[in-house]
């Protein structure tokens, strides 16, 4: 499995039959073989997770599916691409081609993504975080953190190949309690923090975090768009 960060919360996978791509809105991919499949998840409607330009990615005769959340207005689908489309509800399961997928809700918008693809669980959390902002009154934050331990819940003794999980700045010094989390809650091989707003150092700042040192190895060293992982 080849992984290739795109921008933010975007990630391209590269598995020996087929294409996952991530909540994808900009940015340049690596070149596709028309060979393979490809499979284009967008996780919300938010202008940083989903754009058209998704439905021009394919290369001409390349087969190609799009498993959107149902936030996404149906509308924003080409005619081309409808019967190859599926809007997906959360809390539901699913089958596109030749993979699987579950979806658990967002503390934000829309929904993760569970995907079993060649024998290989796959989690995209798009927005699926705990948004425990410090301007929040603390009654706000408990009832996120509660709310997102739940979701959480629902992958309780799975074993992940590969988990894009959000690491946000934003939240300050709450940034990397979904983190905290899901490393707790989760068994992953390896987990790629996304939804960084382009700040980098908030990885080498949790890795060297002595709370998150039993994790630290699992944690992929993202530090530019472009960037890949030989996962084997």
């Amino acid at each position: 499995m080849k992984v290739t960060f795109i921008i933010h919360s975007s990630y391209l996978i590269e598995l020996s039959h087929c294409y996952l791509l991530f909540d994808y809105y900009e940015g340049a991919l690596p070149p596709l073989s028309p060979e393979k499949p490809l499979y284009v998840f967008a996780s919300h409607s938010h202008p940083d997770h989903f754009s058209p330009a998704v439905f021009s990615l394919p290369a001409p005769g390349q087969e190609a599916f799009f498993l959107l959340s149902d936030d996404i207005f149906e509308r924003r689908v080409p005619e081309k691409w409808k019967g190859r489309t599926v809007m997906a509800a959360v809390h539901r399961s699913y089958q596109a081609g030749e993979l699987s997928f579950s979806t658990l809700r967002s503390t934000d918008q829309g929904a993760a993504f569970l995907v079993e693809c060649e024998g290989k669980l796959i989690y995209h959390a798009g927005d699926l975080n705990c948004w425990a902002w410090d301007s929040a009154p603390l009654f706000q934050q408990e009832a996120v953190k509660d709310a997102y331990k739940e979701e959480l819940s629902a992958l309780s003794g799975k074993d992940l190949f590969a988990a894009f999980v959000p690491l946000d700045p934003r939240l300050e010094q709450n940034y990397a309690l979904g983190m905290k989390y899901f490393l707790e809650t989760v068994k992953a091989s390896f987990v790629f923090p996304m939804h960084m707003w382009e700040d980098y150092s908030v990885i080498p700042r949790l890795k060297a975090d002595p709370a998150f040192s039993p994790w630290a190895e699992k944690i992929m060293d993202v530090s530019k768009p472009g960037q890949s992982f030989d996962l084997g």
